[in-house]
């Protein structure tokens, strides 16, 4: 069974080198990888086009580029369409372009897969750059409605993070049959990958994880940083469309004080960072955009293969992320307690 690697990459070429590099010992006799070239400036593309050809990969990188940056669900969509219309491919494997795989990561995720009944999907451990602190785990999805990176193995996880997600051809074939597309590019990036793995499990594909695949990540290197007001408009614009074409109208019900709670403390947070224009420009966007998620809702709904209740055990109990009240007290006011 053969193996793709996408890779999408917006400038960052140097990180996307070392990606590569690290990655070529580990794609064995059957691997491949396309990588795309997602409307970076000018020299970053010609440092990608060098990398592309690198001896350690001899051939085996294919490099596509695209004039405008489609973002990471409109640049997967691209490259899943020529390597899906072939029937070569088995599996294939989203990967960052600021990760680096470590010695073994591909070959115990795809057994992890392969020995998980019902899977479709796998995702790693994700370490910070360093390997001392846990970067994602996969996603987790909490009952204040938001989803964020699974740091304990004990969290219910819903399914891989888009930065290293295993997808099986059955899943995909069966996705797009079903939807008629793969992630839904309006997204553009962030919660795009939840949004996928929802409509993944709805569909009936179970989600493996393997501790001891290991991937370090440098961590939203293309964005400018995990905390900036880029990440928080798409990041809260598409975990409210993600809701919305997902979770079920008794669950919305039950859990909305939770939801209200949870987007009322996003945003006093940000306008306490002077982030106001921000915050209006999300939540007018998110709410205008609302109709045509409910009609993509109806699809999902009437394609899902599990009851409405099977989403309950998706969630985590927990409100949000362990200690994220404490950090962000300290961080609006500066106290230690």
């Amino acid at each position: 069974m053969m193996i793709a690697v996408l890779i999408v990459a917006h400038d960052n070429a140097g990180a996307t080198a070392q990606c590569l590099r690290s990655l070529a010992p580990e794609l064995g006799d059957d691997g491949s990888v396309w990588l795309l070239d997602n409307g970076s400036a000018a020299a970053q593309g010609q440092d990608l086009r060098e990398a592309a050809r690198m001896p350690e990969l001899a051939g085996r990188c294919h490099l596509r580029v695209s004039a405008e940056n489609l973002g990471f669900a409109g640049g997967v969509n691209l490259l899943l369409a020529e390597v899906m219309a072939g029937p070569e491919i088995g599996q294939v494997l989203l990967l960052n372009n600021d990760t680096e795989p470590q010695p073994g990561f591909l070959q115990r995720l795809r057994a992890c897969l392969a020995q998980t009944p019902g899977a479709g999907m796998a995702a790693a451990r994700m370490m910070a750059m360093d390997g001392g602190q846990v970067d994602s785990l996969g996603i987790c999805l909490y009952r204040s409605g938001l989803a964020s990176n699974r740091k304990h193995v004990d969290e219910r996880l819903l399914g891989p993070t888009g930065g290293c997600m295993l997808l099986s051809r059955k899943l995909l074939e069966d996705m797009h049959a079903s939807h008629g597309y793969w992630f839904e590019q309006r997204f553009f990036c962030y919660a795009e990958d939840t949004d996928l793995v929802m409509r993944a499990r709805w569909l009936g594909h179970a989600s493996a994880y393997a501790d001891d695949a290991v991937v370090l990540h440098h961590g939203s290197l293309s964005s400018g940083g995990a905390d900036n007001e880029f990440v928080l408009y798409h990041g809260i614009r598409n975990s409210i469309w993600a809701l919305a074409r997902n979770a079920p109208a008794l669950w919305l019900l039950v859990h909305l004080p939770w939801l209200l709670l949870a987007h009322g403390g996003v945003i006093v947070r940000n306008l306490r960072k002077g982030r106001a224009g921000t915050v209006w420009r999300l939540y007018r966007d998110a709410i205008a955009g609302l109709p045509a998620m409910w009609q993509q809702r109806r699809l999902i709904r009437r394609r899902r293969r599990l009851p409405a209740r099977a989403w309950w055990s998706w969630v985590e109990p927990r409100l949000y992320e362990r200690d994220y009240l404490r950090r962000a007290w300290r961080e609006l006011f500066g106290r230690n307690g």
